[in-house]
């Protein structure tokens, strides 16, 4: 066996498993996601609202968990939806209120279409959380379809939304002291937050990359080329990275280009290990196949999967286990 052929027996041990106990395994990742989202609404929101705040106690959090572990993806994203605009509701009527109309937005203009595609928009705030969100786009690009654009920017806005809010409570505290909120008042919040994410720069420029690179990765990864999926991947980190630092020259986003660096390093690493359980194929065999029927011939390429040698047989040169008939055609 080859030097990689440890990591592919692995990899093979491992899908084996994870198709045995998928019962089991997904409702542990959605409990693991969901309560990680629960927590990061937790430290955002909940410690500046009452005590009496829904995100405070501990067990109420997993057990909202637990209920979204037993759901489908839509239906756990909708619990979190509900209990994030709970909990801005308890903060400010006119945070809760525009969350509510993006939410809306999102479901009117996207995943009433394309439900599967919102574990997408749950990744985001959670890989945000650790650096890691520039992944995100790559693996919407290599994993699902050109439309998985928009959820990957409706992620993002929720996330950013959250910390403005956290960051614009300090203000909207002091419009509301002393009394009820005047009309005035109202609308002034409500154009703070408004104008805090229109008026974004950092913001917008980083969905655009995130939306675009997406597309290029998805572009790419179809393209009758060898090595596509690791074209793709390359590609779209040096897109984000090249788009993120012209808008810094440009417009002055201040981006921070250590965590920038670092972030892009570990979300190529997580990349590659996604890449290596969901495609990975052996260029070194790649063969051509020629055949005819009554009105064509046909010229076929043929790369096959890189998998383990069967039940210990060692493979021969042409990559095939030792005593396995090799393809038909011409080579």
């Amino acid at each position: 066996m080859n030097d990689s052929g440890g990591f592919i027996e692995l990899r093979e041990n491992l899908m084996t498993f994870y198709k045995k106990q998928e019962y089991l395994l997904q409702p542990v990742f959605r409990f693991a996601l969901s309560l990680g989202l629960l927590l990061l609404l937790r430290g955002h929101l909940a410690v500046h609202a009452a005590a009496g705040a829904i995100l405070n106690s501990v067990l109420v959090n997993i057990i909202l968990a637990l209920v979204c572990s037993m759901v489908p993806y839509g239906a756990a994203a909708g619990i979190i939806a509900l209990v994030m605009v709970w909990e801005l509701y308890s903060l400010s009527l006119e945070a809760a209120g525009i969350c509510a109309a993006i939410l809306l937005l999102c479901i009117l203009l996207y995943f009433r279409f394309a439900p599967r595609d919102i574990v997408i928009l749950l990744l985001m705030p959670a890989a945000y959380a650790l650096n890691l969100h520039y992944a995100v786009p790559v693996i919407a690009g290599l994993l699902f379809g050109p439309g998985a654009a928009v959820p990957v920017v409706f992620g993002l806005i929720f996330t950013r939304y959250v910390l403005l809010v956290e960051e614009s409570l300090p203000e909207i505290s002091r419009a509301s002291a002393g009394g009820g909120l005047t009309g005035a008042d109202i609308l002034n919040n409500f154009r703070g937050l408004i104008d805090g994410m229109m008026g974004n720069r950092q913001l917008i420029i980083l969905a655009a990359s995130f939306a675009l690179t997406a597309l290029v990765v998805c572009f790419i990864r179809h393209l009758i080329i060898e090595h596509a999926w690791g074209t793709a991947i390359v590609a779209g980190f040096v897109l984000e990275t090249a788009v993120l630092m012209a808008g810094d020259m440009k417009f002055g986003i201040h981006v921070d280009f250590v965590r920038l660096l670092i972030g892009i390093i570990l979300s190529f690493i997580l990349v590659q290990i996604v890449s290596f359980f969901a495609f990975n194929v052996d260029y070194l065999r790649v063969e051509n196949v020629q055949f005819e029927d009554e009105d064509y011939y046909y010229y076929v390429k043929a790369v096959p999967k890189t998998i383990a040698p069967l039940y210990g047989i060692p493979a021969d040169q042409s990559g095939m286990p030792s005593g396995s008939a090799g393809s038909a055609g011409d080579r």
